[in-house]
């Protein structure tokens, strides 16, 4: 199936996406999406945590991202209405799954291209002025290191909340099994602090709690890992059934869509250069060094 009704929401212009109306009649339907959602999952939320929302001020619900329904899964540890940014298009016109995302509000972002992406900040901005509330996943993809809990940010999301005058709830998933569990903390200012600082917060805030639930729930023990089988082929083999679940998953596209800091050299490309060399005397040396190490 190809959801071509769909199509209008790749326009770059937010009236053209979002109207009073539609907000209206979403906010109608939010109960009996919370009541069908549930039956789309496959598996069984538990909210360990749920943080009081203000109810005179519109929020963006920050979320971490790691697994297929968590997209459903934080909708409903949100409890509340809300526009989900979605970049994943072709999950969204091959599937059956963007008619129901359609039908909760979404906002279309081609994560590749630079004027989909500002056009994204823009309609979260108008949605938010509006009075509606909006999911975002602020590290643009699913985490999928096997030693950080939470990527670094894209700062979007600060701009959208300078922008709107909207408070950050920060909310974590983690899957065990059959159950999912969740916390929603409170809602804070991004904007009373720096940029910086302030996107260094909210992803300490999402780490903070996301281990929370890992420590509580997950039952992986070391005793598993010792076998004769290298450790690192226990992660691939994780990331290989998640995204396997996904029937559209985009791999290539996954590949470049995580926040990059041109801070901070990681060891690929420190050491790409090397790749580049064509080997003589002179810097042969090179290649003996990074044999020893």
């Amino acid at each position: 199936m190809y959801n071509k009704c769909l199509e209008y929401l790749l326009q770059n212009e937010p009236e053209k996406v979002i109207s009073e109306w539609g907000m209206h009649f979403r906010k109608i339907l939010h109960p009996i999406m919370r009541f069908i959602i549930p039956f789309t999952t496959g598996t069984k939320l538990i909210v360990k945590r749920r943080s009081q929302v203000p109810k005179n001020r519109s929020v963006i619900f920050a979320a971490t991202h790691s697994f297929r329904e968590d997209v459903q899964d934080t909708l409903l540890t949100a409890n509340k209405h809300a526009y989900v940014l979605i970049g994943k298009q072709p999950q969204l016109f091959y599937s059956f799954d963007g008619i129901t995302a359609w039908l909760n509000g979404l906002i279309v972002v081609d994560r590749l291209n630079k004027e989909s992406r500002t056009a994204s900040v823009n309609k979260m901005i108008y949605a938010l002025k509006k009075g509606s509330n909006i999911v975002m996943f602020p590290e643009g993809t699913w985490t999928k290191s096997p030693n950080l809990l939470i990527n670094k940010l894209f700062p979007g999301i600060y701009r959208v909340a300078a922008e709107s005058g909207a408070l950050v709830v920060p909310i974590a998933t983690h899957r065990e099994g059959k159950y999912v569990y969740s916390i929603m903390d409170n809602a804070f200012d991004i904007t009373a602090f720096g940029q910086e600082q302030g996107i260094r917060i909210l992803r300490d805030k999402l780490a903070t709690i996301k281990y929370e639930l890992i420590e509580n729930h997950s039952r992986f023990t070391r005793k598993a890992l010792l076998t004769d089988r290298p450790a690192d082929m226990y992660w691939e083999d994780h990331l290989t059934k998640l995204t396997s679940e996904l029937k559209f998953y985009d791999h290539e596209t996954e590949k470049y869509t995580k926040y990059v800091d041109k801070n901070v050299t990681d060891r690929v490309s420190a050491f790409d250069h090397l790749t580049k060399l064509k080997p003589n005397r002179r810097n042969a040396f090179l290649f003996d060094k990074r044999s020893h190490h």
